[in-house]
């Protein structure tokens, strides 16, 4: 059965935006919104423009109002200018929807929505997670101080393993199997722009390149061995790739 909601981009938005409870609901609003209009304007040039022209216009179209929608949601709502790092990743989850909606042959605008309102749950749930176990508050408002609660909560290593985890569940409720190399598209970005560890007797540059080698040989090490090994299939491919990378950048922190 084909996927309907855009698993790539709801992973990679539950990675790097669910720093807290508004982050993560501003964004599964924009990641859908866009998704569904990507559908309507994609099957309105099918009928316009040759294939190659229409797939072209409609990835370009998608990435544009993703990231647009997003400036203008984080200018106006947070009240903060973007840096270029969430930039970059905006105009990767832009990529990983048109990826999506390009990938489709029949389109079910309510089964979209059924999934995808699942996937925007846990999204929720993540970002609420997150932002309780490092500050202790949900919207803003604190709610508790305990000694357990940690900025670390913040750090991408735990927007890995809770990503591997949701995408699992979803997969298992909705029967899926992920197909493909759909963990590749997921975590170039992850990778390029979070790196592990940093060599401060090298130059920025230097220390970040090899940083992100070193995680790059670490994960096609892992995943060459995670082909042969006997993983439910609902863990297969994305989830359990997205849980041993968690793995990886916890093993490259401590060193």
């Amino acid at each position: 059965m084909n996927r309907n909601y855009p698993m790539e981009g709801f992973a990679l938005a539950m990675i790097v935006f669910s720093l807290s409870m508004q982050e993560a609901m501003l964004t599964g609003i924009i990641l859908l919104f866009v998704t569904v209009l990507g559908m309507v304007v994609y099957q309105i040039f099918e009928k316009l423009l040759p294939s190659w022209s229409s797939k072209a216009c409609t990835a370009i179209f998608i990435v544009a109002v993703n990231l647009s929608l997003d400036q203008i949601i984080v200018n106006w709502y947070f009240q903060y200018n973007s840096d270029t790092q969430r930039i970059l990743l905006q105009l990767a989850v832009g990529v990983l929807i048109s990826k999506h909606v390009l990938s489709i042959k029949e389109f079910y605008y309510g089964r979209l929505l059924y999934e995808g309102a699942l996937a925007y749950g846990a999204l929720i749930l993540i970002g609420l997670f997150r932002e309780f176990m490092a500050f202790g508050t949900i919207f803003n408002f604190q709610l508790a101080d305990f000694t357990f609660m940690t900025e670390s909560f913040q750090n991408v290593i735990i927007g890995l393993l809770l990503s591997g985890v949701a995408i699992a569940i979803i997969n298992h409720i909705f029967d899926y199997e992920v197909e493909g190399n759909e963990s590749l598209w997921v975590l170039i970005p992850v990778v390029l722009l979070y790196q592990p560890f940093i060599l401060d007797t090298l130059p920025e540059l230097l220390s970040a390149l090899i940083a992100i080698i070193a995680t790059v040989i670490l994960i096609f090490s892992v995943r060459m061995y995670l082909i042969f090994s006997n993983i439910n299939r609902h863990f297969k491919k994305l989830p359990i790739e997205l849980l041993s990378t968690s793995i990886i950048y916890m093993i490259l922190l401590v060193f």
